[in-house]
């Protein structure tokens, strides 16, 4: 079955077609409606008792391998030891593969959203990108009241994400989802220390988010999230998703939180091309130019989301950090963590297609 699998992810578009939009969508709505009946995040819960079952399986493993042992069957116990272990990890990889992991390997969505994607940008492109979405971060938070930002529950951020999907099916009918699920997590410390602000549970197809961190990121990560149950598994892809959703949608919350993430992304990369050049002084230009064009309160806001993290990056564990870059470059993103940042390219192409 392992063998069948891997051959079958090398044709991406037999893939998207019968496993993707296919069934991976009835294993899903499967899922979900076993957790959606749960207020609870269950997806938590069990990843915890699969730790914990790990741990005793690995000890006791260990424990009798050490008493079967002796000089004279060491080489046949060992043997059998690492015989075990492959065959473990074999059906991980057909259980997460069937479950989640051949969405990776699916072909790109460019071609139903009718997108010629490059592989780079320039620094021009970057910068001309950086204005306009200047612009539109502060046009956008002359609307929102802080009251607006401050009254938005957790459970209205969530049904408002799952409604724009909605609505827009008809427009892109690959973004139907039946019985979304998206629940807040029982345990949100834990991204402190794994390094995440939401993630898709594979085994009960929920979308699980931390509530804890700044209000104004969770629109975005939840329709990020959201993207993730229908089958996107590339992080670009599914911020690319989520930025769609976000600049069609009529709720401002939404649109706001996902210019600040975009910003964020086209900011960074566009200063990371200038410091290549060596032209410092360009780049202290450049930030003293986005500080003087964006309004004084949509500052207080990235002031507000960047203080958060760095109050909590000393708790990360720099092995999850390796780990799952290395996990993103296994499937297919060559770029690990910076995936994320990959988004760009799908704005610029999204915009030139919609002449902007």
């Amino acid at each position: 079955m392992a063998l069948a699998i891997l051959v079958f992810s090398f044709f991406p578009q037999a893939v998207a077609f019968y496993f993707s939009f296919g069934l991976f969508q009835y294993m899903g709505l499967g899922l979900r409606s076993i957790s959606g009946a749960f207020k609870r995040p269950i997806g938590e819960y069990v990843y915890l008792i699969l730790i914990i079952i790990l741990i005793i399986n690995v000890i006791l493993s260990i424990y009798k391998l050490k008493n079967k042992i002796n000089a004279e069957n060491f080489k046949i116990y060992l043997l059998l030891f690492v015989k075990h272990i492959i065959l473990k990890l074999v059906q991980l990889y057909v259980v997460f593969m069937l479950l989640w992991g051949l969405n990776y390997q699916k072909s790109s969505p460019a071609q139903s959203f009718d997108l010629h994607l490059n592989t780079s940008y320039t620094e021009v492109q970057l910068d001309s990108l950086s204005l306009d979405l200047m612009k539109e971060l502060n046009k956008t938070r002359q609307i929102l009241s802080d009251s607006d930002i401050q009254n938005r529950e957790v459970g209205q951020v969530f049904s408002h994400s799952i409604l724009d999907y909605e609505q827009l099916k008809s427009k892109f009918p690959q973004f139907h989802l039946d019985k979304p699920v998206l629940k807040a997590a029982a345990f949100p410390r834990w991204g402190d220390y794994v390094g995440y602000l939401a993630f898709y549970q594979p085994i009960t197809g929920e979308a699980i988010v931390r509530t804890d961190v700044p209000r104004l990121t969770l629109p975005y990560t939840s329709c990020h999230e959201l993207a993730h149950q229908i089958g996107y598994a590339s992080e670009a892809e599914a911020n690319f998703i989520a930025f769609v959703v976000a600049n069609e949608s009529s709720d401002a919350l939404l649109r706001y939180s996902m210019l600040l993430q975009i910003f964020t992304y086209c900011q960074s990369e566009h200063l990371g091309l200038i410091a290549k050049t060596g032209n410092f002084e360009k780049w202290k230009k450049i930030v003293n130019r986005n500080k003087d064009m964006l309004d004084p309160k949509v500052i207080a806001d990235r002031k507000k989301i960047k203080d958060f993290f760095i109050q909590r990056q000393h708790l990360l564990l720099p092995a999850s950090t390796s780990l799952y870059d290395q996990f993103l470059q296994w499937n297919k993103q060559s770029k690990g963590i910076k995936s994320y940042d990959e988004v760009l390219l799908w704005v610029l192409a999204y915009n030139k297609h919609s002449g902007k």
